[in-house]
């Protein structure tokens, strides 16, 4: 009984001082360090926390998502992209399902939760999925997700590259329209059949602009359509205005850093400048785009991109919020 009563008073000692797990669960996975996360008092005690609990469990967490590649149908070489999903879920677990409402402290259904891994799992799972549902996830041909529309568009997107590399200017809608339907019929069997053909009316259809694709809440979209008198400049004096605010919020979070990180923070403003260098073709990155061209591999960061990006898109939102459907 002694010695009982002392194991259990050595699990809660690795929990947080006003810890309010259910007791069978003390000792499970990750339940110590997760508790430590949910009750810390400030963002940065937060980002330190996380860090030492992926620090600690790297392993682990590896091992559970050799299993979500293989389900998902990731590629074996996929570790940053799965990694980052990851990241993604527990955020999602944490800030939606295990947090307090009131404040820092933890809900009822992490108290009496008792396997944390198979959640993540499970989660992270469902974060890929909803990217690969809406076509976010590239290399996910023959899967739900890729759409003839998003196809097509990718296409007329390379044309538009192509052409700009031939000529060395941008096309007008007729010489696009030309340029690509030739190239359609040059690179298939019966391109009209195929429905790879456009016209004028194709280049300016509605499009959902996908600014919640690495959001926390993937179900939100912003639906965006331009005026019929808004150019390239319109949009692109926007997406000025989204860089400078996230500029000016990196200056106040450096500014107000408790602690020196031992690496380089991922920017706001760089985030942004990816996401919508393309924009004005109707092109946005995936996540695995912004883990390569922001270079990003460390575990900590890749944690840190999804906050930024979450950022970004918040930020984008009010600023397009003229551009929004009428509900």
């Amino acid at each position: 009984m002694v010695q009982a009563r002392a194991t259990a008073t050595m699990r809660l000692a690795q929990h947080h001082a006003w810890c309010e797990c259910d007791r069978d669960t003390l000792d499970t996975p990750w339940k110590a360090e997760l508790c430590t996360v949910l009750h810390a008092g400030s963002e940065a005690e937060v980002q330190l926390r996380l860090d030492e609990f992926l620090g600690d469990q790297m392993l682990e967490v590896r091992r559970a998502l050799r299993r979500v590649k293989r389900v998902a149908r990731l590629q074996r070489d996929d570790d940053n992209l799965a990694l980052s999903y990851f990241g993604q879920a527990l955020l999602r677990m944490i800030n939606q399902r295990w947090r307090a409402k009131d404040g820092p402290g933890t809900s009822s259904v992490f108290n009496y939760t008792a396997n944390l891994p198979m959640i993540l799992e499970s989660e992270t799972r469902s974060c890929i999925r909803d990217d690969r549902r809406q076509g976010l996830l590239d290399g996910t041909a023959g899967v739900p997700g890729g759409s003839a529309q998003d196809r097509k568009s990718a296409h007329v997107g390379k044309s538009r590259q192509l052409f700009e590399v031939e000529h060395g200017c941008l096309p007008s809608d007729e010489e696009l329209v030309v340029f690509h339907n030739d190239r359609m019929r040059a690179t298939r069997k019966d391109a009209a059949r195929q429905g790879a053909l456009i016209s004028r009316s194709d280049l300016h259809a509605a499009r959902a602009v996908p600014l919640g694709a690495a959001s926390l809440e993937i179900d939100e979209r912003m639906a965006a359509r331009a005026p019929a008198d808004a150019g390239s400049v319109n949009w692109s004096d926007r997406i000025g205005a989204v860089v400078a605010r996230c500029e000016q919020l990196d200056r106040e979070r450096e500014r107000l850093r408790a602690r020196r990180l031992k690496r380089e923070p991922v920017r706001s403003a760089d985030v942004a400048r990816v996401y919508f260098i393309h924009h004005a073709i109707g092109e946005f990155p995936t996540r695995r785009d912004l883990l390569e061209r922001l270079e990003i591999s460390e575990p900590a960061a890749r944690r840190e991109l999804t906050v930024r990006v979450q950022e970004v898109l918040n930020v984008a939102r009010d600023l397009f919020a003229d551009y929004r459907e009428p509900a």
